[in-house]
């Protein structure tokens, strides 16, 4: 059987071992003879770049601070009290790590100054005693450097 220049059989090589002949392709993994298109190696060139871009993020590490008071129903009462910039960070992970450095040395300084205070993670629990807001809080949060967390929601 003749091969026809540009079939398929002829960008195989034709081997033979023993009884059995078998094809090896000269195919590139793309499939096609000829090299990837252009458009391909532009839009792989955008699509390494954006993920290099989003990697590559500054990260904020924030202080939220906050008042926690109950009243005698019961009922449990929060305000806000300040959001306050720690520092920025090249990657998320060196944020995350700061934010349990930076919230076990809160609870050293609380703890040291001899007020009652409760660590959790990232969060610093601890006694009020001269005003109604029994417990305050301080809630360590790292945010993208393009969000502001002080900014109010959306709904």
């Amino acid at each position: 059987m003749p091969v026809r220049t540009g079939s398929l059989l002829s960008q195989c090589a034709r081997r033979s071992a023993g009884s059995a002949t078998y094809f090896v392709s000269r195919l590139p993994p793309w499939g096609g003879a000829h090299p990837p298109p252009r458009k391909l190696w532009a839009a792989l060139a955008l699509l390494t770049g954006a993920a290099t871009a989003h990697a590559e993020r500054a990260w904020v590490l924030w202080e939220h601070s906050y008042e926690v008071w109950v009243d005698t129903n019961k009922g449990s009462h929060r305000r806000d009290v300040a959001w306050k910039k720690v520092t920025v960070t090249a990657s998320k992970s060196d944020c995350d790590d700061r934010r349990v450095r930076e919230a076990r040395a809160e609870y050293y300084t609380l703890t040291g100054k001899g007020v009652g205070a409760t660590l959790a993670g990232s969060e610093v629990g601890f006694d009020q005693s001269n005003t109604r807001y029994k417990h305050g809080y301080r809630r360590f949060e790292c945010w993208p450097d393009t969000v502001d967390p002080r900014q109010p929601k959306a709904k």
